[in-house]
């Protein structure tokens, strides 16, 4: 995904803004570079350009327990004969809600039917984002509006013995590369992201997670992940 941010005015020390994410047609993962700027951030924010809008655009949640959540569809005037916008069914019935948000770092599994820019606006969070990750399977996305390295992101909780993994997604929705977070009682490696099970390969610099980009993760315990602040 391409990711290109414009900053602008400086409100009661917040930075705010908007992150324009490139999604290719077909299957990849995305998050909101920004809270909002007041509650939480609502599906209904996230503005589709390209959308063919017949009902073949959709975003679906994961819930924190690694369950499937809600799906939503992208249908537009031309294509559906609704107004443009998020929906709970295909046919436009149901229009979202304040309710239908996402909390920090939450993802959404995209599958879309043409090359689509998705665009949000808020405010950059401050300090550094926390994401809970229940044992099991979730999707995590990068809650900030810059370029993370992979040796920047945390995590407390986990096991560190291999079991606890993060795969990227390509803009092409081809699988990328597997990260493993082992630790020094677990592995007897130093804590860290490495890119095989044995510690054998650490990250490096060129490891990195773009803004809306999200990874899918596979823990064995309860863990908490920390990205790093951006401002």
């Amino acid at each position: 995904m391409d990711c290109a941010t414009v900053h602008a005015d400086v409100v009661s020390s917040d930075v705010v803004g908007y992150a324009s994410t490139d999604v290719a047609q077909g299957f990849a993962m995305y998050t909101s570079c920004f809270k909002a700027v007041d509650g939480d951030y609502k599906i209904g924010d996230i503005q589709v350009e390209g959308a063919n809008g017949m009902g073949g655009d959709t975003a679906q949640l994961v819930e924190t327990d690694g369950s499937w959540g809600q799906m939503y569809y992208y249908l537009t005037d031309d294509g559906s004969f609704v107004p443009d916008g998020w929906y709970k069914d295909m046919f436009g019935g149901e229009p979202v809600t304040d309710d239908d948000f996402l909390t920090t770092g939450q993802s959404l599994f995209l599958t879309m039917d043409s090359d689509t820019t998705m665009t949000v606006a808020g405010r950059v969070f401050k300090g550094q984002p926390t994401v809970d990750v229940a044992a099991g399977f979730s999707m995590v996305g990068n809650p900030i509006p810059v370029t993370v390295k992979f040796s920047e992101i945390t995590v407390t909780g986990a096991n560190g013995m291999g079991g606890d993994t993060a795969q990227r997604v390509l803009a092409d929705g081809s699988w990328g590369q597997m990260y493993y977070y082992l630790t020094d009682d677990g592995s007897f490696v130093p804590d860290g992201w490495y890119k095989d099970m044995f510690g054998g390969e650490p990250v490096t610099d060129e490891d990195t997670l773009e803004p809306g980009e999200g990874v899918f993760v596979t823990t064995d315990a309860d863990i908490t992940i920390t990205f790093p602040a951006a401002l």
